[in-house]
Formats: C-alpha cells, sequence, structure tokens
C-alpha cells in the first residue's frame, strides 16, 4: 500500500471513531418537560421554572424544535428555517428568538427558565412575565454583587400584557461578540399567530395611552447597568417574593461564580423594606446609582448596594436623599427635600412620582421615571408616603436624625 492510501484509510478509520462517539453522545440526550406559557402576570413563577436549581442541566438538554435546520446567533437551540434576520443579524419574529420550543402552542423551551425578581418596575399597570436563558456550561460572573455580568449568549425575555391583550415581548440579547441587543416584537391583534420587531416603538400601542418603547428608549435604561440586566440581580432575587430561578436556585445550580457568603436582606421593617425595594427597582437599578447611571450625577441614589443593607440609614436611599435639600424645586414649596420626614407633601421624589409631564397642569421634566410611563403607580405612591410617615420621629418620640 502507498503513502497515499495508508493516509486515506487512516482519515477514513478517524470518521468511523468520530461517528461512534457522536452516536454515543446522542444517544445520551433527552428532552426535559416543555414549560407551557402561562400568560403574563406579576406573580410567582410556575414551580419548574429553574426552582430546583437546574437551570444549567437543562440548558444543556436537547430542545425538539419545529425544524433541526438552522441555529440562532448564539448557537442555542435549532430554529425554524424560515426565520429571518435583521441588520444586526437579530430574528426579525419572536418565534426565533429560541424563547419557544413550539410557536403554535407557546410551548416554551426547556431550556429557558422563568423567573420573578420579587420587586417589580412599574409599566402603567401591565402584567409580565419573565424568562431567562444562559447558555450551557456558564456562569454569571458575580465578583462585583452590585454589577453582574452574564456571559455570551445569555437571553432575558419579558412579556407585556394590558388589558387582558399581549401586546409586547422585550428581549436582550448579548451576542458572541459581548455586545447586547435590545429590541420589541410586537404581537399582532389576537396576541397569538405573529410578531413583528418594533424598534421604534408606538406610542398609544392599546388605545389607551399605553407606550411601547423605542429602541434608544432601551438603552437609555439598560445603560444604568455595567453588563445591561436590570431586574435579574442580587438584591431582588434574594427577596422572599422572588420565584422561580432565585438567587437560592442559583447557587444550588452552580451558575454564580461568588455566591454570596450571607443572605442578602432589605433592611427595616415591613413598611421601610417596601419602600426602598420599590425605590431600588424603579430608581435606583436603572438611573439612581454609583456606576452608570444617567442619574448619578444628582447625587440622589437610591440602589440597594450590598455594602449598604445593615441598615436602613445605611443605605444610599437614607444617606443621599432623606432630609436632603432637594435639585428639582417643587412649584410652592419652599426648600423642597428629596425625601422629607413625615412630609410626602414636601418631598421632591414623592412629588414626581405623584406627578405626569402635561397631566394637571405638570410641566415637561416634571414625572419620574421620565419616560415611557403615562400613569401614576398609585400603590408604589402610597409605599413611600407610608414610609416618610411613619418614620420614628413622625410620632415625636423618635430620635432618628437627618442630613442638614
Amino acid at each position: 500500500m502507498d503513502e497515499r492510501s495508508r493516509w486515506l484509510s487512516r482519515w477514513i478509520a478517524g470518521l468511523r471513531e468520530v461517528s461512534v462517539f457522536a452516536l454515543l453522545i446522542c444517544g445520551a440526550c433527552s428532552s426535559s418537560p416543555e414549560e407551557p406559557h402561562d400568560g403574563g402576570s406579576d406573580v410567582r413563577a410556575r414551580s419548574d421554572g429553574g426552582a430546583d436549581g437546574s437551570l444549567r442541566q437543562d440548558a444543556a438538554k436537547e430542545t425538539t424544535t419545529e425544524d433541526a435546520s438552522a441555529k440562532d446567533g448564539a448557537g442555542t437551540d435549532a430554529l425554524p428555517s424560515d426565520c429571518q434576520t435583521g441588520a444586526n443579524g437579530e430574528p426579525t419574529e419572536l418565534r426565533c428568538t429560541g424563547l419557544y420550543s413550539n410557536w403554535a402552542t407557546k410551548t416554551v423551551a426547556s431550556n429557558v427558565r422563568q423567573y420573578d425578581p420579587g420587586l417589580h418596575l412599574w409599566s402603567d399597570g401591565a402584567n409580565k412575565t419573565r424568562w431567562i436563558f444562559l447558555p450551557p456550561g456558564t456562569k454569571i460572573d458575580t465578583t462585583d454583587m452590585n454589577e453582574w455580568m452574564f456571559p455570551p449568549g445569555t437571553k432575558v425575555w419579558k412579556e407585556f400584557v394590558v388589558g387582558g391583550a399581549r401586546l409586547e415581548t422585550r428581549l436582550i440579547w448579548k451576542r458572541p461578540s459581548g455586545a447586547w441587543y435590545y429590541t420589541v416584537y410586537r404581537w399582532s391583534a389576537d396576541g397569538l399567530s405573529s410578531t413583528t420587531e418594533l424598534t421604534d416603538g408606538e406610542v398609544d400601542a392599546d388605545g389607551n395611552g399605553y407606550e411601547i418603547p423605542t429602541q434608544s428608549n432601551c438603552y437609555d435604561c439598560h445603560g444604568g447597568r455595567i453588563d445591561a440586566v436590570l431586574g435579574f440581580e442580587a438584591v431582588a432575587l434574594s427577596t422572599a417574593q422572588a420565584s422561580g430561578v432565585t438567587i437560592s436556585t442559583l447557587t444550588a445550580g452552580n451558575l454564580l461564580t461568588a455566591p454570596p457568603e450571607s443572605p442578602l436582606t432589605i433592611p427595616g421593617d415591613a413598611t421601610a423594606a417596601a419602600a426602598l425595594g420599590y425605590l431600588h427597582m424603579n430608581c435606583g437599578v436603572t438611573c439612581h446609582n454609583r456606576d452608570s447611571g444617567q442619574a448619578g450625577y444628582t447625587n440622589l441614589l437610591m440602589r440597594l448596594d450590598v455594602g449598604t443593607l445593615a441598615s436602613v440609614m445605611t443605605t444610599d436611599t437614607w444617606t443621599t436623599g432623606m432630609g436632603v435639600n432637594a435639585n428639582f424645586q417643587v412649584a410652592g414649596l419652599t426648600n423642597p427635600k428629596d425625601f422629607a420626614p413625615c412630609n410626602p407633601a414636601g418631598s421632591s421624589a414623592y412629588f414626581r412620582m405623584d406627578h405626569r409631564d402635561g397631566v394637571d397642569g405638570a410641566p415637561t421634566g416634571t414625572q419620574m421615571p421620565p419616560a415611557i410611563t403615562h400613569k401614576v403607580d398609585s400603590d408604589g405612591v402610597a409605599m413611600i408616603a407610608a414610609w416618610l410617615n411613619g418614620l420614628s420621629q413622625c410620632s415625636g418620640g423618635g430620635t432618628t436624625t437627618v442630613n442638614p
């Protein structure tokens, strides 16, 4: 046998070995039960939504899809062959993003896990359902517990239901390059049959003033975190209200590079903790924080950083806001505070939460949050009022001091 023949023989034998190995591996694969879609609401996630700590384990399993002829940009699930991509390589339809294993039945893929962070961002009354996908074999870098870093290929979806109608599903996707892509998929009128990528927003999506954000709006808020993801973070996922994928299930599944050494608890009694948690999610995580938040320049900081949780009075919300002279002047008030103890009406932050631009004479630039909300969160406003009115000094017998 000449040298060429010997080489060809070895090459064929090598192919056989690879084929046998592939068969052995594929024979070991199995599909876990698929998670049915259960509508949209800020309720506890399904008990099978990662609560067993098996997010990474399930993510490694094979997922059955309608057509196994193509893969998405993150190399995750096989996708229908008729999927189209946009200018940035993104799927132009939600069905092609890997969220569903069966589009017709809206069956959520087995490697995607539902979660509820326990602390909720106000979205003009919309009910929301959230899911996350982490690529198999990866971990979230939690070296800085305040700023989690996610592996390339991570996807987070959030579905919005308004007035019982499914209107939009938002996706943030960390592409293989490490850059994040943000987009929105607008549901068809029946809320079932199709979606279209919507990048320029829709001001009145439900006929009652609900606004779908533009793509640039997404950057405004998500830029408040060093690595983009907002509600999937240490403090919220540690609350008793969190469900599905939580800090406990992530730790049990060995999905954090540095799990917290002790439980993370929002300080204070129930009233204070509720107010601090609300301000954390609605103000601090997005804008009012020490890192990349757009409102950091105001020096009013409301993110609950892990190192500040010893007491209410060690939180940034208290040290930078309670009794501190407000930068925003409220008409009719002399020397308003960001948060005025025992006096919600004298609190600039409370006033701005309780108003919307152009309503009841409020000028542009009054409302907080500043964009993509046209209705006041009456429950949230009541939380802050209850906290301010319930401070120990309000009863006349307290000794708590505030900043001058």
